[in-house]
């Protein structure tokens, strides 16, 4: 069973219009409403790709009701701990080119009696589970180092981690050795306070693995990384690719072009990809072509979790790959 843990999901609305005037009356069509947060949306995939799946975390109020009855609608089991504040709306609005901007509610809060009653509950879930997903922000209530906690007591009971946090939370945690994690571009620069020049890679992946801020900045930053005990780093560079460290080797996978829909949960498409291929025991190559693919996919729908198996099957013939030998 892989856990999937979500302490601040969200309820998701999905509007598209044809632009964003900001300061004026703006009309647009409500495309979908939906259970989200990227923990719920990592766990839609795998159960998608046929993993048995579970969800934990907090919920409170209508919205949280409306994540309940979703995920049974699912199939999702699930397990939550109940506060008294509500559960966030999340606005995504989507312009006709496909862009979108994000009004994110900062959650709800989650006092110290209820945090000490998902520690327990955490527990218990953690000895039927063979992995386990922390995904998300952090709500209001727990301290930056709380996915480090997490991570040590999976740690403990063996079961790896597969992390994708931002900020200070990601920053602590790493030093705790999670299995995985998987850190955008931008929350890279922010746990590395360095600045990466990826201009290279629009001569090839040769090129980008020959230019400076590959070899003296970014390989460094990786190297560092893996030091501290995570087998695999994927990074993800948005419409520019992938690349996987783990081992002695770094994979890197462009990603393939696809008429652009809608960005949101593409990021927790290619880590739940990334764990299905994992936990069914493919190698790392195949399991970055295959995520790679099917995260694409992904931004040519409306819905998380829609993705159409076709146009996976067509990707990946399309993505393209290289790898950089690492040495000590």
């Amino acid at each position: 069973m892989i856990l999937c843990v979500s302490l601040n999901p969200a309820v998701d609305k999905m509007i598209k219009l044809n632009t964003l005037n900001i300061g004026k009356v703006n009309r647009g069509v409500l495309e979908s409403v939906h259970a989200g947060g990227k923990a719920i949306n990592v766990a839609y995939d795998l159960s998608l790709q046929g993993e048995k799946t579970f969800v934990t975390g907090f919920v409170g109020g209508r919205c949280g009701r409306m994540i309940e009855e979703e995920l049974k609608e699912r199939g999702i089991p699930f397990e939550f701990i109940h506060l008294s504040s509500e559960t966030r709306t999340n606005m995504n609005y989507i312009d006709a080119l496909g862009n979108v901007t994000e009004i994110l509610e900062n959650g709800h809060l989650v006092d110290a009696r209820s945090e000490e009653e998902f520690l327990h509950l955490y527990m218990q879930l953690l000895k039927k589970a063979d992995i386990v997903v922390l995904s998300g922000s952090l709500p209001i209530g727990l301290n930056d180092e709380f996915y480090a906690t997490l991570t040590d007591f999976a740690n403990r009971e063996g079961v790896p981690v597969c992390l994708d946090g931002s900020n200070m939370a990601l920053l602590y945690a790493v030093t705790h050795s999670p299995f995985l994690i998987k850190p955008n571009i931008g929350e890279m620069e922010n746990l590395t306070k360095h600045k990466y020049d990826l201009t290279e890679l629009d001569n090839g992946f040769e090129a980008f693995f020959e230019s400076l801020s590959f070899k003296n900045v970014l390989l460094e930053d990786l190297k560092y990384l893996r030091k501290l005990g995570i087998a695999i780093v994927c990074l993800t560079f948005g419409n520019r690719g992938a690349l996987i460290y783990a081992k002695n080797e770094i994979i890197f996978c462009d990603a393939p072009d696809v008429e652009v829909v809608n960005t949101v949960g593409s990021g927790d498409c290619m880590l739940a990809s990334l764990i299905h291929s994992l936990n069914r025991k493919a190698n790392l190559l195949e399991a970055l072509i295959y995520a790679s693919a099917v995260s694409s996919a992904h931004v040519n729908t409306m819905n998380v979790g829609d993705v159409d198996p076709n146009l996976v099957a067509e990707l990946t013939g399309k993505v393209k790959h290289a790898v950089f030998k690492v040495g000590d």
